[in-house]
């Protein structure tokens, strides 16, 4: 059972986008799931035509209030200056502490959410926009979709001394419904793109894996899915980038076909890294 509306409209987007990349061309939904899917994103929910009144029908209320995505400032343009790595992302932090737009959408117990892990990283994952759980624990992939990750970094040898982690925002997306939780839109990727692309500078790895479909849009733009694009190499200012499913994908879809699709892309990253691949690490999740 799925708690989240939201993370429930996210898997919905991503099974039909998998169903449209399988050939699938016409899927019947029933006008009670049409409106159980407005009433989860807050849309208002028509109401049955009423049969011939006797009496001319009342004035119409006034519509409800939907609440929408805050205005986002222009994407800041900055260079950090030259220097250990050390140096140069601590000058990074200074900059995003003192950002005016970041302060806007941070309560007082927050701090923008940087990316950790080491410096000398081969490979940086990128992840989703933080969710409110990340944001208190100061750690992107906290919880369980940050346990699974490290589980999967645990199958395929990759030490914490070679990767990176980052959040694809430094902030948590405000929630314009009452469920708490939203995808970042197109505006809030582009403004915070820059502090990402700066992580990915400073730390120079050889690889760059875009977990789901927010970090893909942000580092690649929104075409092709991510669905259709995991498992290619993509070029990222001169830098491998490969497309997977977010761990929280996963997580609500923990079938043996999603998780050999995401361990076939792991294979990649490995190959691409130089890593030696057993056998029996071949053979995880195998579906035949």
């Amino acid at each position: 059972m799925i708690d989240d509306p939201a993370e429930a409209l996210d898997i919905l987007l991503e099974e039909l986008k998998r169903q449209k990349a399988a050939g699938v061309r016409r899927i019947s939904v029933s006008d009670d799931s049409v409106a159980a899917l407005k009433a989860l994103t807050g849309s208002p929910v028509a109401s049955p035509a009423p049969a011939a009144p006797a009496k001319p029908a009342p004035l119409a209320a006034k519509p409800a209030v939907v609440a929408t995505a805050p205005v986002i400032a222009d994407a800041p343009i900055f260079t950090l200056p030259a220097g250990p790595k050390a140096a140069r992302m601590q000058a990074l932090r200074q900059l995003v502490d003192a950002c005016a737009e970041t302060k806007k959408h941070l309560t007082a117990s927050h701090r923008p959410l940087l990316g950790y892990g080491s410096l000398e990283a081969k490979v940086v994952f990128v992840g989703e926009a933080p969710s409110l759980e990340e944001m208190d624990a100061g750690q992107a992939f906290a919880g369980a979709s940050g346990e699974l990750l490290q589980k999967i970094l645990g199958a395929a040898a990759i030490s914490p001394a070679d990767y990176y982690l980052a959040p694809v925002m430094v902030w948590r997306p405000e929630p314009p419904t009452q469920y708490g939780k939203r995808p970042p839109t197109a505006r809030e990727l582009a403004f915070n793109l820059p502090y990402l692309r700066a992580q990915i500078d400073v730390i120079a790895p050889r690889i760059v894996v875009a977990l789901g479909a927010q970090a893909f849009e942000a580092l690649h733009g929104r075409t092709p899915s991510i669905t259709q694009a995991r498992g290619q190499w993509f070029d990222l200012s001169g830098v491998p980038l490969m497309p997977t499913y977010h761990p929280n994908y996963l997580l609500h879809n923990p079938s043996a076909s999603a998780k050999r699709a995401v361990w076939e892309d792991f294979l990649l990253v490995m190959a691409k890294l130089g890593l030696p691949i057993s056998e029996k690490q071949r053979g995880f999740f195998a579906t035949n």
